[in-house]
This record gives structure tokens, sequence and C-alpha cells, in this order.
């Protein structure tokens, strides 16, 4: 499984078969990686499916237990699909989605980065002005006026 940071590096030319998302496809724009990911789709090498209603169901899920805003659609579409075909790896340097990977038990690899998370996270939203703490992200605080940041609210330690 691959999500847009594989194809950026290319390493889809390194496996018999790669598994990805639609939507993951129309994020690859830059030509180098066009170039290869066109070859790779001529030769059968990049297969690309939707992931289930179920699958996306779950992962909304966890993302609400976790409180994690910041994913996209694609994202949450490559770790659906991952759902969907586990066991599966998943090639990612996405630490946001690497965070929900853990939580559902699905492994995966950094592509550059070389480092991964190591533990579950979950958020919450903070001011960094008068510390009041949203449950949801917000551009200013409504007390203070303040910046609100992401904050990490609670670690949860990897299993296994």
């Amino acid at each position: 499984m691959f999500d847009t940071a594989g194809f950026f590096g290319g390493l889809q030319n390194s496996f018999e078969k790669v598994y990805t998302t639609p939507l993951v496809i129309e994020e690859v724009r830059d030509s180098s990686s066009l170039g290869s990911l066109s070859f790779s789709m001529i030769t059968n090498k990049v297969i690309i499916m939707e992931p289930s209603q179920m699958a996306l169901r779950k992962v909304d899920q966890v993302l609400r237990e976790l409180n994690e805003r910041s994913l996209s659609k694609t994202d949450k579409s490559v770790i659906a699909l991952a759902v969907d075909l586990s066991p599966a790896v998943v090639f990612t340097d996405d630490f946001a989605i690497q965070n929900a990977l853990i939580r559902l038990g699905i492994r995966f690899q950094p592509v550059r980065l070389g480092r991964k998370a190591e533990e579950v996270r979950s958020y919450s939203y903070v001011c960094k002005g008068c510390g009041k703490v949203f449950k949801e992200p917000v551009k200013s605080c409504d007390v203070c006026g303040g910046e609100v940041k992401k904050s990490v609210a609670k670690v949860f330690q990897r299993e296994g």
C-alpha cells in the first residue's frame, strides 16, 4: 500500500504489485513521479482500488477517538484501503497516518524520513495565549484571540 510519498519516492518499481487509491493517483503531479507512475501502471504493477464504506467508517471512528482532524480525504482512503487489504504494509512518511495505522494494528514503513511513529497519540487544540482547550480545531481563541495549536492530549503505548 502506498500513499503519495511512495510514488514520489519511486518505490512502486521495487515491488511486484502496489495497491493504492484513485485519490492518491490524482495527487501525483510532478513530471518525474508521473513518468515513473505511468510506466508502473502500463506494466500492471499498480492496482488502484476504492476502499469499502465499512472501512471508511472504521477509519472515521478511530480518527474521532484520537481527535485527529488533520487528515485529508486522500489520507483516509489510504488507511481505509489498508483496513480492507489487511494484513498490509503501508508506505508513508505522514505521522498522522502512521498514528491511525498503529491504532488499527496495521504495519507501515517510512519512505524517506527514516523514522516513524512509535506510539498512538490523541489530540486536543489549545490556545497558546490563555490555555483554553478546544475539541475541534479553530483559527483563534474566542476568549483571548490567541493562536490555537494542535497539542498531544494523551499518549498510548504501541501494542506488540
